[in-house]
């Protein structure tokens, strides 16, 4: 459904996105449960986690309200809207984006992102200038082509197996689900994949280290570059593979 289509239906909306709120709330007060056993995980404390976990929630919140379509991708395909699109004057890629918006996620995740971003900055001092909030605004929009970028080169191997959830759910849920903590707790294999392969640290761990001024810090600048990379290889997979897109006969 569009934004505005949803929008139409304001009461809902409200209650599914406060639904949308309360269920990732969960999270982190299994978070704070924890840290009342242990003060801090690999040096990093209540704030600092919080902080981190700011942006994984607001980034997801952009991602999800410009690329619904492209994480619903297997269903457009194999249902054949898809060949309608190939049909219309306008690029396929932005049909399927503006096909629908999830509003609900959108407001769920952010609302709480901005309530972890402000408790967790006020908690830890952090101050923000407008320097500081401009690489803040470039940081989050790194994250959401991050995001965008991995949930399109999935969609894109739509082409080629016709069925991608499998995938879409290993790549991007399983995979983002480790950045829920910092990154230095794992094992060497998992931090490369996680900095290399699909750059999922991007999204919260090294931008949050940048603002704590803790080793490696200035990695976090480059956030928004690996979003253009990630993004741009992504884009370059799905037009190879719309080149050689075959109708599924619906």
């Amino acid at each position: 459904m569009t934004i505005a289509a949803r929008l139409q239906y304001k009461v809902d909306t409200l209650l599914l996105s406060l639904a949308v709120f309360v269920r990732e709330s969960v999270t982190v007060v299994t978070l704070w449960f924890m840290l009342n056993k242990v003060s801090t995980i690999n040096g990093w404390d209540m704030g600092q986690l919080l902080f981190m976990y700011s942006f994984v929630f607001l980034t997801y919140s952009l991602c999800i309200l410009i690329f619904t379509g492209v994480r619903d991708f297997e269903s457009i395909a194999n249902q054949g809207e898809f060949d309608t699109y190939l049909t219309k004057p306008l690029r396929p890629l932005f049909q399927v984006i503006a096909r629908r918006s999830d509003v609900m996620a959108t407001i769920g995740h952010g609302g709480l992102g901005v309530v972890l971003i402000v408790y967790a900055a006020s908690r830890s001092g952090i101050t923000f200038d407008w320097a500081h909030i401009g690489i803040l605004i470039t940081m989050i929009v790194g994250g959401v082509l991050i995001q965008g970028g991995i949930l399109l080169f999935v969609a894109s191997l739509t082409f080629w197996t016709t069925k991608s959830s499998e995938i879409q759910n290993l790549l991007f849920y399983q995979m983002r689900g480790f950045i829920a903590y910092p990154i230095s707790i794992y094992p060497t294999l998992i931090r490369y994949l996680l900095t290399y392969i699909l750059p999922f640290a991007f999204v919260s761990f090294y931008p949050a280290q940048y603002f704590y001024s803790v080793q490696m810090s200035a990695v976090g600048l480059l956030t928004p570059l690996v979003g253009i990379l990630v993004f741009g290889f992504a884009l370059a997979i799905w037009k190879i593979g719309i080149r050689r897109y075959a109708s599924t006969g619906h």
